[in-house]
């Protein structure tokens, strides 16, 4: 008996004293869980319906025409802006090398996207221990290796979810670093990372505002370079996103830094018959064919129903914080569970800052602006919380450890590395 668990004590060992295994073990895990779980469910087999519309939705159909004939759009006819281009670019050159929808193309876009959870399980590692040390960081790595959400959206949906959440943790780490080392070449590089995350998904658009206000906000004693290298990171965004916003607003004749349907999802959200996560139509059947018209109409509705807007302003708040009121499977009101019990924990972390409470603030300050436009739009698919979700596990790594240690005397110390300690 001794024999057999003498491994296990070892590899135990190893993970707690050894950085490198640690962060290997975790990252090398994410992918082969991914990847198990994708060739055990068979999620590369996906329905033929409707064109193959499950293998890539919308970013699928737009890369589609890429291929077929270099043209960005979403029906073949006109020149699209509904999703934002880079992953539609990406699915483009797996198609182009395994053919259109076929199983080799599906296969590999699962394996590509596994292995962006590998790296964020990587940056994720890093983040946590910036920001509350050694032990934390292992604890953080090893629950987004088991997440739910980032194994279904890596292996059964086929779309940016997986390399937003990647490029965001990324962006925010090179803040931690922005603050501590105000370079110029860290906030091109931080600036031009964003202006990518916004080509990815244009959902957290409030970074560009979120990282200069921190920066401002922390460091009273160096506000100058602060307001510099905030200056130099806004620019870099902008200069990586301007092309597309050009081909927008030209296509569309008005002003557009990303994709249009703004209007659209506040209707759908706000009209006489919404409930907050339903993507209804309006009782005589067409919601209007602009996104301007969209926008009026809700703004109108608002305007004559304050209550009703206040009513489902509070659903949607629930509902992001909780779980979709729809027919769900088991899994997904499992998920909404463990979701709401490390939200739970995240907030018993952040209340536990250690020594380095700037870090913590950055990511409140993110998580508590990010949802306000599902707030007041509509809440209806679980991939627009994920954004926050590697936040909320990096709080809760704290929350874990700190409960711990509360019920328990016996708690590892480690010794910070180098880069973990206060300046």
């Amino acid at each position: 008996m001794s024999r057999a668990i003498a491994p296990l004590k070892s590899l135990i060992e190893n993970w707690l004293h050894n950085r490198t295994f640690a962060i290997w073990a975790a990252s090398i895990l994410t992918v082969l869980i991914r990847l198990g779980a994708g060739f055990a469910f068979k999620t590369y087999r996906f329905d033929t319906a409707n064109d193959h519309w499950a293998l890539g939705y919308e970013w699928g159909r737009v890369a589609k025409w890429l291929v077929e004939s270099s043209m960005y759009t979403l029906n073949g006819s006109s020149a699209g802006a509904i999703v934002e281009p880079l992953y539609p670019f990406t699915i483009a050159v797996f198609f182009y090398v395994f053919g259109l929808f076929t199983t080799s193309a599906a296969v590999s876009l699962i394996v590509f996207q596994s292995l962006l959870c590998g790296l964020n399980t990587w940056v994720l590692f890093i983040l946590t221990e910036r920001i509350y040390g050694p032990l934390e960081a292992r604890v953080c790595s090893f629950l987004f290796a088991l997440y739910p959400a980032s194994i279904f959206f890596a292996v059964a949906r086929i779309g940016p979810t997986s390399l937003t959440a990647l490029l965001l943790c990324l962006i925010l780490l090179l803040t931690l670093i922005l603050f501590e080392h105000p370079r110029t070449s860290w906030a091109i590089l931080a600036g031009s990372l964003t202006g990518l995350l916004f080509l990815t998904g244009a959902h957290p658009l409030s970074l560009i505002g979120i990282i200069p206000l921190w920066l401002l906000w922390v460091d009273k004693n160096r506000r100058l370079r602060m307001f510099l290298v905030s200056l130099i990171f806004v620019a870099s965004a902008i200069f990586i996103t301007m092309p597309w916003a050009v081909r927008n607003s030209l296509m569309l004749g008005r002003p557009t830094m990303s994709k249009t349907g703004l209007g659209l999802m506040l209707w759908k959200g706000n009209n006489p018959v919404a409930t907050g996560y339903t993507q209804v139509r309006s009782p005589d059947g067409e919601l209007g064919p602009e996104d301007d018209i969209h926008l009026q109409m809700a703004v109108s509705w608002i305007a004559d129903n304050p209550k009703d807007f206040a009513a489902l302003t509070m659903k949607r708040i629930l509902y992001f914080w909780t779980a979709i009121p729809r027919s769900s499977s088991g899994l997904e009101l499992l998920n909404g569970l463990f979701f709401m019990v490390l939200t739970v924990l995240g907030v018993f972390g952040a209340f536990s800052p250690g020594e380095r409470p700037e870090g913590v603030w950055l990511l409140l300050l993110f998580v508590a602006i990010f949802p306000i436009v599902f707030y007041i739009t509509i809440i209806s698919h679980y991939r627009y919380r994920f954004y926050i979700e590697p936040l909320i596990l990096v709080l809760a790594s704290r929350g874990i450890i700190r409960l711990w240690q509360r019920v328990s005397p016996l708690v590892v110390s480690f010794p910070s590395p180098w880069f973990c300690r206060s300046r």
